[in-house]
């Protein structure tokens, strides 16, 4: 029993070992060559998107030039704001984005998880600003795997790295604006949306 407690031991230390080399290996801009976020669909269903420019400084705070920040409209007239970021081999790209709101002054004021689908379960959250407030909902990809919780994101990308499986990293973001008292009706158009990316997400987001 002993021997045994000992080869736990050593086997939880060799793996947070190996998950501190990845944290702590330098990074780099990634161009993200293999997969291009550019080519995900400006059309999904009745939604048409525009892209929404972004500085060479943001990308290299982002550390990668491989994302999209998407402004989609419907007939309507509502919009949402998709954002997906990927990268081949750096798994760091994908931080939370409580990060940045808060960064920028938003306060966070709720958070919660939203069932998209029987595959998705994303976080949703209330970001006050100082124009108003949003309603954002998020996950994390690991290859296909998708999750709700960043650790186990990164865990399974630096296991699955460990013996030799290349894995890529992404998260995708869908934000809406939101008015005093509507936040079910926020909820169900960007629940609608989520569900309607989810089956594009295999072929543009792998």
């Amino acid at each position: 029993m002993r021997n045994m407690s000992f080869f736990v031991v050593i086997g939880l230390l060799a793996f947070s070992c190996l998950v501190g080399l990845f944290e702590y290996l330098p990074t780099r801009l990634d161009t993200g060559a293999l997969v291009k976020m550019s080519d995900f669909p400006m059309k999904v269903g009745e939604w048409q998107g525009e892209d929404v420019p972004l500085t060479k400084q943001d990308y290299l705070i982002l550390e990668t030039t491989n994302l999209i920040m998407r402004r989609y409209k419907d007939p309507k007239g509502r919009q949402i704001l998709l954002y997906i970021i990927y990268s081949d081999d750096n798994r760091k790209v994908t931080h939370p984005p409580e990060v940045c709101y808060m960064g920028s002054g938003a306060t966070i004021a709720d958070k919660g998880i939203l069932a998209i689908s029987s595959e998705i379960k994303a976080n949703k959250m209330i970001a006050e600003l100082k124009d108003g407030r949003q309603l954002v909902v998020y996950w994390y990809r690991a290859g296909n795997f998708n999750t709700s919780k960043y650790l186990e994101q990164q865990l399974r990308i630096v296991w699955r790295r460990t013996w030799g499986q290349r894995t890529s990293a992404a998260m995708i973001r869908i934000s809406a604006d939101m008015k005093e008292g509507e936040e079910q009706v926020t909820n169900r158009l960007v629940q609608d949306f989520s569900k309607r990316i989810e089956p594009l997400l295999s072929k543009y987001v792998p």
